[in-house]
């Protein structure tokens, strides 16, 4: 059920949310001897000082105790290291888990009656990259060849130049485009697109090469949990995980071989930090010399990771082209990435913004007989935000649940052009424009 091999709080998630099949997979996998016998020492160690009188005769004893304990406490959380310790990571991640049930609002009044279904449509895949920007992607003109795979196929996707992310965060990104919430919501609750296909009869998968809980990622995990099936295989922090997105292959094409109408959303880890992390040896295309300047170096990590982000997401789209069923596959990223675009650093901050960071590859893939929305119409340059990404899936697989707008979807005629607000109401279209990038 996962990979990693130390115990983080991130398997506290999946100890909660798991069905007994699952459960029972994770206890193969994570417990042997050792660990029996550790937690039965822990348990007869604890009910032992329960029964002694602790008396505090020596002050300063007790003083320099409390301060070796706390000394004990900083070393490993500066080090790293209380990542590793299972105590701590018990407490974190089920003080997680519950907080997270109650800081997110779902509606939970979905009912069949208020969703409309105008397609046959039968598999779709939403795939989620992560810190992927389109400018650095050969598909959308980069100099170099990082995305061949997807170029030579360009003529059968359905390519948007113009895409843009809420945010240069995944926390405030994704909810952003697999719910209603958007950049201008003010309900209390919001409604998970899982939960409408659920409703609507389809069986739905998550499959994450991300961790389930940690500060970028609990939000996201709420919303999977509405799958009728989701699987983890990454419990690390992101920057220090060495898993390939695809460790994904199996289980994609198990669920595709299912029968059924389903919808598998697959949420990679991309191009995120560590760059050279993101990809294997054979994938190592931009080489650095050993005169290659730190920017030079980081650049040639963040292109092969893309390189290899071109094969992965390419192998999904082959794996359904191959299928007879009516499909469709959505790619897009959470976000963008700047790595020294006009800049002196990398990655994304939100005191020093870039366009990079916003500009996002957003692209769809159908098989010959899906049977798109009678209204649709593809404008590649259609200037649009991600926050609208909920309604376009609804529009597209044929869907559409009643608070869902088609004029909203980028896919669609009726389509209606906004001001596109990023963050704290900052007009993307103005902001670099006038003074910035």
């Amino acid at each position: 059920m996962a990979v990693s091999s130390n115990f983080t709080s991130s398997y506290m998630f999946l100890l909660i949310e798991s069905n007994q099949r699952e459960l029972s997979e994770f206890t193969a996998s994570y417990i042997n001897t050792k660990i029996i016998l550790f937690l039965a020492l822990m348990v007869v160690s604890f009910f032992v000082i329960r029964k002694k009188k602790l008396e505090i005769k020596n002050s300063k004893k007790v003083l320099f105790g409390a301060l070796f304990f706390l000394g004990i406490i900083a070393t490993l959380k500066l080090t790293g290291l209380i990542e590793n310790n299972a105590y701590h990571n018990i407490v974190r991640g089920t003080y997680g888990y519950f907080e997270l049930q109650k800081s997110v609002k779902f509606n939970t009044e979905i009912s069949k009656e208020d969703i409309q279904i105008t397609a046959d449509n039968e598999v779709l895949v939403v795939v989620l990259g992560e810190s992927t920007t389109s400018g650095h992607m050969q598909l959308y003109g980069y100099k170099r060849e990082t995305t061949p795979l997807l170029s030579a196929f360009k003529s059968s996707l359905f390519v948007y130049n113009n895409v843009i992310s809420t945010d240069v965060f995944t926390l405030k990104a994704v909810p952003k485009i697999l719910t209603s919430l958007d950049n201008t919501s003010t309900e209390d609750t919001t409604t998970n697109l899982i939960e409408i296909f659920n409703k609507a009869g389809y069986k739905t998968y998550w499959l994450s090469n991300q961790r389930p809980i940690s500060f970028h990622d609990n939000a996201i995990s709420k919303i999977a949990s509405a799958s009728y099936q989701f699987k983890f295989y990454n419990h690390k922090i992101d920057k220090h995980t060495t898993i390939l997105d695809e460790i994904i292959f199996p289980d994609y094409k198990d669920i595709l071989n299912q029968s059924g109408k389903k919808v598998v959303f697959l949420r990679l880890i991309g191009t995120h930090f560590d760059y050279n992390k993101r990809y294997p040896k054979t994938y190592n295309k931009f080489v650095s010399d050993a005169n290659a300047t730190k920017k030079e170096t980081v650049i040639n990590y963040y292109d092969n990771a893309v390189l290899y982000n071109d094969f992965i997401v390419y192998s999904l789209i082959k794996e359904l082209q191959e299928r007879p069923e009516k499909s469709a596959l959505l790619y897009l990223s959470d976000h963008g990435e700047n790595v020294y675009d006009n800049t002196d650093f990398f990655g994304r901050s939100e005191t020093i913004l870039r366009k990079c960071m916003f500009e996002i590859p957003f692209f769809v893939w159908v098989s010959k007989d899906f049977q798109l929305p009678k209204d649709f119409e593809y404008k590649p340059n259609r200037v649009f935000m991600a926050d609208h990404t909920y309604e376009s899936i609804g529009h597209l697989f044929g869907v559409m649940y009643k608070d869902m707008d088609a004029r909203k979807s980028i896919f669609s005629n009726t389509f209606k052009e906004r001001k596109r607000k990023v963050m704290d109401n900052i007009d993307f279209d103005t902001y670099f424009l006038e003074k910035h990038d």
